[in-house]
């Protein structure tokens, strides 16, 4: 009489089936440090790759030099986020990982970061990727975000917990849409059935996109505040910003305890780009038209926000078309819209500065967006624009303009 036996179930997770993959190009010491935290954390036989993207600085020989255990991999030109990692996410699967981090090089970890994203990948077969809590490096009590979520509106993701505290809602372990990139495990399962990253998006929404196709193909994606990373922001695209321009006097009102925001012209043009790819692979009709609704919406809104130097309230979303029109022809002039005022007051502030309308559209508003244009106060939405035109071109990416190659 023939019998069959039901296959085993796979063995839990171990740290030494994880291969960690530290992505650099071109920033030697962030590189160092962030292997120096992975040696002092409790990594249990872990194994650390590095994989340089052609970089110039002296990376490779002195990753080399300090740290003879780690796998070097040495690629001759830069090829993106995805590019990069995929080339060690294929040697670590080939030396038998059965698990992947994806880590950020400008990140230190906590000595136990790693354990809580094996607990969460041994919980659930389905898990096929389990993504670290990603706090400020300038603010440590900080998120810098926790995790993603598709909405197919402008800029594609809502990031959620930026710049709040655990405690506020972010602190207990999920299931979410998409995990963020700078710190993120993969399992070899959920890998080899969806596939690697999307190496035409180079850099920013591949995770999303890698998410995405996991959650289609029936895995889950989890959220693991208790595995902690810092993260110092986009060090490989952030360049000085310049000064923003200044079209009020200090007695403006200013956002509570704001936080300064991270610069990248790069950045906004590959996003932007990017954003149209992920439209193209994976909307709806419906979510397509939202898209471009929510596009058509938000952009000149972020260009008047650089022309008028109010980034950082178009980023927490209160940047709006009727507080522009409060803050350029109203507040510029010193005449303040207050909710306590009554109908009478606030048509006499009205009639005050209506004769100066025509003047701010026609002469003040051309002016002071030349000048933003003159002092590369707009260069951000200008990328993001040429990004977005150039997405739905479908051109190959321009590196060499870009810097990138």
């Amino acid at each position: 009489m023939n019998s069959t036996t039901a296959p085993s179930p796979p063995s839990p997770l171990s740290r030494a089936d994880v291969a960690i993959i530290v992505l650099n190009w071109n920033r030697r010491e962030e590189t160092l440090a962030c292997v120096q935290s992975l040696h002092e954390a409790d990594l249990g036989g872990a194994s650390i790759y590095v994989v340089d993207n052609g970089s110039r600085d002296g990376s490779v020989e002195a990753v080399r030099e300090r740290f003879p255990d780690v796998h070097v991999i040495a690629l001759p030109t830069n090829q993106g986020f995805a590019g990069g990692n995929n080339a060690g996410i294929r040697a670590a699967l080939d030396a038998g990982a059965r698990a992947v981090f994806l880590l950020n090089n400008d990140t230190i970890v906590a000595p136990d970061f790693l354990a809580p994203l094996l607990d969460s990948a041994n919980n659930n077969e389905l898990v096929g990727a389990v993504s670290s809590v990603t706090l400020r490096m300038d603010k440590p009590e900080l998120l810098d975000a926790a995790y993603l979520a598709v909405y197919f509106g402008h800029g594609i993701v809502w990031h959620y917990g930026v710049n709040a505290l655990p405690g506020e809602g972010f602190d207990q372990p999920k299931f979410i849409e998409a995990g963020i990139g700078s710190g993120m495990l993969f399992t070899a399962t959920a890998l080899r059935a969806v596939g690697l990253l999307d190496e035409d998006y180079f850099a920013y929404h591949e995770e999303v996109d890698w998410c995405f196709r996991a959650r289609a193909a029936g895995f889950v994606i989890v959220y693991q505040p208790y595995s902690r990373i810092w993260h110092h922001g986009s060090r490989s695209t952030d360049v000085s910003r310049p000064a923003r321009p200044k079209l009020i006097s200090d007695d403006e009102p200013q956002l509570p305890n704001p936080v300064p925001l991270s610069w990248s012209p790069v950045r906004s043009y590959l996003g932007a780009r990017n954003s149209v790819r992920f439209v193209r692979k994976h909307a709806t009709r419906k979510e397509a038209l939202f898209f471009i609704y929510s596009t058509l919406r938000n952009v000149p809104l972020e260009y008047l926000a650089a022309v008028m130097g109010r980034e950082e309230e178009y980023e927490i979303g209160v940047w709006t078309y009727p507080r522009v029109a409060e803050f350029y022809f109203f507040n510029r002039h010193g005449v303040r819209l207050r909710p306590e005022q009554g109908a009478l007051a606030k048509l006499w502030s009205v009639l005050k500065v209506a004769p100066l309308f025509p003047i701010d559209l026609f002469w003040s508003l051309p002016r002071h967006i030349l000048a933003a244009h003159r002092e590369g106060h707009i260069a951000q939405p200008r990328e993001e624009i040429r990004g977005l035109w150039d997405g739905l071109l479908d051109r190959p990416l321009p590196l060499e303009r870009l810097g990138l190659r």
